[in-house]
């Protein structure tokens, strides 16, 4: 199987949701056209290429074609620029339940992924420990470091990866292990204290070495590598392997005695020999290398690690003679070795200009909705302008810009309609003119990242994609969504199964990325604006129930489109949670009083008030009982039971439905419960309420959850009818509308921003008319919204008590 279409294939149909790349040169024609799907095949939405920053500078703007997904199907990122060049090839992928390595010589560009002759060795785990897993980790951890913080979509793919593969949180060590047939491998870099080729020759110990076999397409001018290894080897024989039609090997420098040339296999005639092996054979073992090495001085490591390159490769132990027939090598090791003076050496190719291309580097450029950062870079002019542009390089927008003394980065705020079509910028001032930088639409890759759904996830979400209405037994459907997302460990996370949960210690890690509601409220910018405002579910399965409430109130945009394969059928099976017994029996109740009447008209549907109020209370005792974080997910939930009862309210279309009164199975009653214990009390659960630190302005599917509750509160008082029981409970409505206001902390801003404002309308326009046509409100906006919008605004300020 090719390379890339090994990269497609799914293990037992599980898919790998993350993909992390890593390449010297890049081709983006052949990244987008030939690789991208493939990554894309197994599953993968968060893409992540890890690419030399001038190798990528020099691609953008050579006249090659440029990239059309770059920053918005995947993101870039690239070390600090070193002496040496960064040059490993790996391809990592990740699911939940396991991962994939590889691990070799092939670059991300059209010769690597499918004309040259590379070498490039594959490694599978599970997500259970095995010495194949501690490779895939140690490889994580290696990209981890490469990639997190250098930009803030870096950091995005990294976190989104990590979360939802709990399996990486074992740390990954680079030390060799022992697989089950008894080889050894191991996951060799030159990011320690001693170099790859260092590293090999310990592997290889001081068994006499028989034979030493190199394949490699770059050497050094003077053989200081291979001379370097011969001296420590003490090899009787070496064999190098080339194609004598490119002969790449310096010929005329002065070479180990030891040292004969042999033609590689003729299968691989005609084709560029990239790859990078050595062998180095005992009696007992053959030691192999493989992967970006090429034999040199920098590439191995043996400059010192200020000048070495940034490489990779895979370390095998087998037995001896195994290697050549599983790389096979045996035709060419069996050959007669060719005469040296018969070979002749293929002139050096131009040099890169990477002095050049790091003089003219532009930086890196994020745009997160309509703010614009820019990274600088050492040596930019301290004036000029940043010309944006959009994919068929046609100017967006000019940006004047003025460095102040530290300045290594710099914000702008892009206006116009057409910042999400800004792809590339450039630097511009004076003579000087960088390369073309591109742009990543950080929101954009956000709103991409999304796991495939399969199994009871798949059919949970389609519970909420094919029903119109709200059922009481769909909220098993929302804990199956809520569990898949559960075990985001950075995510301060959901009450589903608590009960069967220790309360969580905040790592350090988690304390950084995330902040608790007052400290958010204390630093994030109060913002009118909708058309840019982030969720805190995107990425979540649980967004399609928020998906799902938007589109009751004709609220929503169309759900993106998601592989579903078949899996089994137990998402019913709520399994874990300690009120299960309670919560299944409750719901067949509900399922089995509404089913009596299913072929009769809606007037004739009754509403089971008894099982609605156990489950509300189930819900009610599952919040206020736990201590853990809470998270996005939560917020969602309170929206949730709020809309479920608004729907099965009485009305004149549901006239068999919750009745409007202050009795416990009153929908008021019911509602004003879901409000009070998540906002209410000596230790209220929105106290525990943490969020992430990248978002500034308050997301907007929180911003949807408190307009509902707001909503709620209002139609509680409007819904009522006049009685002395009403009396004596609506005081108690106005006090929690009243801490709610102060908890919240809302601005006048936020409160009458597009999101609050037109979810507001359209549950007047569609819960508001069921709800009050009886009762003579009137459910114009002026009445339910801008009343109720002023009242707490001012108790928010004045800390009034109404």
């Amino acid at each position: 199987m090719k390379y890339l279409d090994r990269m497609a294939r799914r293990i037992g149909g599980r898919p790998y949701h993350s993909a992390i790349s890593t390449t010297f040169a890049i081709e983006f024609a052949a990244l987008e056209e030939a690789m991208l799907p493939q990554l894309m095949a197994s599953g993968a939405t968060n893409i992540l290429v890890i690419a030399d920053e001038r190798m990528a500078s020099m691609s953008l703007s050579d006249g090659s074609r440029l990239p059309s997904q770059l920053g918005r199907d995947y993101a870039l990122a690239s070390p600090p620029i070193a002496d040496g060049l960064f040059h490993p090839k790996i391809v990592l992928q990740l699911g939940r339940k396991g991962g994939r390595l590889f691990v070799g010589s092939a670059n991300v560009t059209a010769a690597g992924l499918a004309g040259n002759a590379e070498a490039v060795i594959e490694i599978e785990c599970g997500d259970e420990p095995s010495p194949e897993g501690e490779i895939v980790r140690a490889a994580w951890s290696y990209l981890h470091a490469l990639a997190l913080d250098r930009s803030k979509s870096a950091t995005d793919a990294i976190n989104w990866t990590k979360d939802r593969a709990p399996w990486l949180r074992q740390k990954g060590e680079a030390r060799p292990v022992t697989l089950e047939d008894g080889t050894v491998m191991a996951f060799l870099t030159n990011g320690g204290r001693a170099g790859i080729g260092q590293q090999f020759l310990d592997l290889v110990g001081d068994a006499p070495v028989e034979e030493l076999v190199v394949v490699s397409p770059y050497w050094d001018e003077d053989l200081s590598a291979l001379k370097f290894l011969q001296q420590q080897l003490h090899a009787e024989n070496i064999s190098v392997l080339l194609d004598v039609a490119n002969v790449g090997f310096p010929v005329g420098a002065v070479r180990p005695p030891e040292v004969e040339f042999r033609q590689l296999p003729r299968r691989l005639t005609g084709r560029f020999a990239h790859a990078k092996i050595f062998i180095a054979s005992t009696n007992e073992h053959d030691h192999v290398l493989v992967g970006s090495a090429n034999c040199t001085a920098a590439a191995l490591g043996t400059l010192g690690q200020s000048k070495s390159n940034a490489e990779a490769c895979i370390y095998r132990r087998l037995p001896a003679g195994r290697a050549a027939e599983a790389l096979g090598l045996e035709e060419s090791l069996g050959q007669d070795s060719l005469d040296p003076e018969e070979l002749i050496q293929l002139g050096q190719t131009p040099p890169i200009p990477l002095e050049d291309l790091k003089a003219r580097r532009p930086g890196f450029f994020e745009l997160d909705g309509d703010i614009l950062t820019w990274t600088v870079p050492r040596g930019i002019p301290d004036r000029g302008f940043i010309r944006l542009t959009d994919g068929d390089q046609s100017v967006i927008d000019s940006i004047a810009y003025e460095l102040g003394s530290q300045s290594s980065s710099l914000t702008f705020r892009i206006t116009g309609g057409r910042r999400s079509a800004v792809s590339f910028a450039t630097v511009e001032a004076g003579p000087f003119i960088s390369n073309r930088a591109y742009v990543t639409q950080r929101s954009a890759l956000r709103s991409r990242r999304r796991e495939i759904a399969t199994g009871s996830v798949a059919k949970a979400i389609e519970i909420f994609d094919a029903n119109s209405d709200f059922e009481l037994w769909m909220h098993q459907a929302a804990d199956e969504l809520a569990r898949a997302d559960l075990s985001e460990i950075a995510d301060p996370s959901y009450s589903t199964s608590r009960a069967t949960r220790s309360p969580r210690t905040e790592t350090k890690e988690q304390e950084t990325r995330f902040l608790t509601y007052e400290e958010f409220m204390k630093t994030r910018v109060p913002d009118e604006r909708s058309e840019d405002r982030q969720n805190a579910l995107t990425g979540k399965h649980s967004d399609r129930i928020r998906q799902f409430m938007n589109d009751l109130v004709g609220q929503s945009k169309p759900p993106l489109k998601e592989d579903a394969t078949e899996g089994d059928d137990s998402w019913l099976d709520l399994g874990d949670e300690n009120e299960d017994a309670h919560t299944e029996v409750g719901t067949q109740r509900a399922e089995a009083s509404e089913g009596e009447h299913e072929d009769d008209s809606s007037h004739e549907i009754w509403v089971d008030a008894k099982q609605f109020e156990k489950m509300v209370a189930l819900y009610v005792d599952r919040l206020t009982t736990g201590e853990e974080p809470l998270g996005a997910p939560d917020v969602l939930r309170v929206r949730f039971w709020l809309m479920m009862l608004l729907h099965k309210a009485r009305t004149a279309y549901l006239p068999n439905g919750l009745e409007a009164s202050t009795e416990e199975r009153g929908w008021p009653r019911m509602a004003f419960r879901v409000i009070s214990s998540f906002f209410c009390g000596k230790r209220p659960p929105v106290r525990r309420l943490m969020i992430a630190r990248e978002y500034t302005s308050m997301p907007a599917d929180f911003l949807e959850c408190w307009a509902t509750v707001l909503w709620t509160l209002d139609a509680i008082e409007a819904a009522l009818p006049p009685s002395p029981k009403a009396d004596k409970f609506l005081p108690f409505v106005r006090r929690v509308r009243a801490e709610v206001a102060k908890v919240l902390g809302l601005t006048a801003f936020e409160l009458g921003s597009d999101t609050v404002v037109n979810l507001r309308q359209a549950m007047d326009r569609t819960l508001g008319a069921k709800l009050f046509v009886d009762v003579g409100v009137d459910v114009d906006v002026g009445v339910l919204s801008l009343a109720a919008q002023t009242e707490i605004v001012t108790g928010a300020k004045n800390g009034k008590q109404s």
